[in-house]
């Protein structure tokens, strides 16, 4: 098993763990590189023969829509993404020349992560702003009425005539589905693949060793124990599987629970807040199984949350509790990566085009946005939602600057989950994150 050191310390760095992690705060990057001059403008490539431009398609600009709780009134940090994506569309547009003689126009409207809202915002963005698709959506349950009303717009049950709904920023693995959602492709990596990465660890470094489960009683969490169940090479391996409710329980029983069972392996289903509390339940009781954490935990934060603050003396007991745990990543770092060339390109971006200040969710908005681009960029002579469509179905080999290196894009006709290898890491008790091998593909 091949091992290498990651990069360096995390020090004193404030992560929020979300989709993958939230904004700290901060100035960004110092660096004063000015962009290089716009190039002037060149006359849109004219469609083949017989092609009408799309909705939300005209002689100067492409019209996006994308819906988010911009404002922070659902409680999420997720408004970052949507400003770190126009920040990346403007810098497309001044510094590139927009996208087939084009620039791109991305129309965000307040969903406040409801899903009722969602819809109407949806529908608005659809019918009066009449976009050519929509981007980025977050939230799984804000986002599955919306998913079904893109891919009918009409409700007739005739899907021909949907909507892109493109590179969808929630792991539900549904949006895979595409006999229901044809229209609908997801970018995060799925929660499926990660399950099914964190069981092929074990089968290759822990095998027959007792495992426990711990998982949020939802989508989220049924993915992982669904494809956990179904990745374990023997199924009384599995001694304990713990639901929860999301509503917040005491996370102590469940310990008792895997350690009455015997698991000396606990896979770990759960946001950074529930993660925290059941490795400090477990570690107060004597209990110290192997931890397999989802990849929506960043170590830092769980530092932060078990330590009981970002201070060095707390970062440092949290790193110590989390030495050995395994977890998966697809992204660069803010922290470890800020002197690697591509992170501060994204930090010059950011700071020169009114981004907001670097962090994990606008690492991936970026990533999410260069994908944008590349498929509108096969789009030229077919500017239309079916020939975007089919564009994004194109995507083979695609590798977004700001992805870990050999993770990229892969899609097809009937292959709607974008990311599907994961970087297996293992956390160290100075903070640091060893690469266990090579990216793991379960394409």
């Amino acid at each position: 098993m091949l091992i290498r050191p990651y990069r360096r310390l995390l020090a004193g760095a404030c992560v929020l763990t979300v989709l993958v992690a939230a904004a700290c705060g901060g100035d960004g990057d110092d660096n004063d590189a000015s962009p290089s001059p716009a190039p002037s403008p060149s006359p849109a490539p004219t469609p083949a023969p017989g092609v009408t431009p799309g909705p939300g398609v005209t002689d100067s600009e492409i019209r996006l829509g994308m819906t988010n709780d911009l404002a922070g009134t659902g409680s999420t940090p997720y408004g970052v993404v949507t400003v770190a994506i126009q920040a990346y569309f403007s810098k497309v547009n001044r510094e590139d020349g927009g996208v087939c003689g084009r620039d791109l126009v991305l129309v965000a409207k307040d969903d406040q992560y409801n899903p009722e809202l969602a819809l109407a915002m949806a529908k608005e963005l659809v019918e009066q702003d009449r976009v050519l698709a929509m981007i980025g959506a977050l939230g799984t349950a804000a986002h599955l009425g919306v998913a079904d009303y893109l891919n009918d717009p009409n409700g007739d049950g005739d899907k021909s005539d949907g909507v892109p709904d493109l590179f969808v920023s929630t792991g539900y693995s549904g949006w895979g589905d595409v006999t229901r959602w044809p229209w609908t492709a997801g970018f995060i990596p799925d929660y499926q693949t990660d399950a099914q990465v964190l069981t092929r660890y074990i089968n290759e470094n822990l095998g027959g060793k007792k495992v426990g489960v711990l998982y949020e009683d939802d989508e989220f969490g049924n993915d992982y124990i669904s494809r956990t169940k179904a990745s374990l090479p023997d199924q009384a391996l599995l001694v304990s599987e713990q639901p929860y409710d999301p509503a917040g329980p005491e996370i102590e029983p469940f310990i008792g629970n895997f350690v009455e069972a015997g698991a000396e392996v606990v896979l770990l289903a759960t946001p950074p807040e529930v993660s925290a509390r059941a490795i400090t339940a477990a570690h107060g009781q004597g209990y110290a199984p192997a931890f397999l954490l989802s990849y929506v935990n960043s170590h830092t934060q769980l530092a932060t949350l078990i330590g009981g603050g970002s201070g060095p003396d707390q970062l440092a007991l949290g790193f110590r509790e989390l030495n050995g745990a395994i977890s998966t990543n697809y992204l660069l770092s803010a922290i470890e990566d800020e002197e690697e060339p591509e992170l501060q390109e994204h930090a010059r971006i950011m700071q020169t085009h009114n981004g907001p200040p670097v962090s994990t969710l606008t690492i991936y908005a970026q990533s999410l946005a260069e994908t944008v681009v590349e498929t509108l960029g096969r789009t030229c002579h077919n500017p239309t939602r079916q020939g975007l469509l089919e564009a994004a179905q194109s995507l083979q080999g695609f590798h977004p600057s700001l992805l870990w290196p050999g993770i990229e894009v892969n899609l097809g006709p009937e292959d709607h989950r974008a990311i599907q290898a994961m970087q297996v890491v293992s956390f160290l008790d100075d903070g640091t994150l060893l690469e266990i091998g090579e990216p793991v593909r379960v394409e």
